[in-house]
């Protein structure tokens, strides 16, 4: 069953650019349709929305880390399918480390 619209904000480690270099991977070919910094994924009815936006980049000692606020609407999916969606989102910005 399906709600109102749910939102989930991400504050991520990376550039603008490289989001959207990364964006077809995160798609996995759902149809799309980008709008300057703002994606719809399917349709306003059944759908999710995509915000990016730059924010202040976070400095810690002599390393600084660009950051975007990622804001994702989910609307017409139920918890699972918002979870299934996530799960592939955050694998496809997941980065290699030690």
């Amino acid at each position: 069953m399906t709600s109102g619209p749910v939102t989930v904000v991400k504050d991520m480690a990376i550039t603008l650019s490289s989001f959207f270099r990364l964006l077809p991977r995160a798609l996995t070919g759902s149809d799309h349709v980008i709008d300057g910094q703002n994606i719809q994924v399917g349709t306003a009815e059944r759908g999710v929305m995509i915000t990016i936006e730059e924010a202040e980049p976070r400095r810690i000692a002599l390393v600084v880390i660009e950051r975007c606020i990622v804001t994702l609407t989910f609307t017409g999916y139920d918890e699972a399918e918002r979870e299934a969606f996530l799960i592939l989102f955050d694998r496809a910005y997941q980065r290699g480390g030690g």
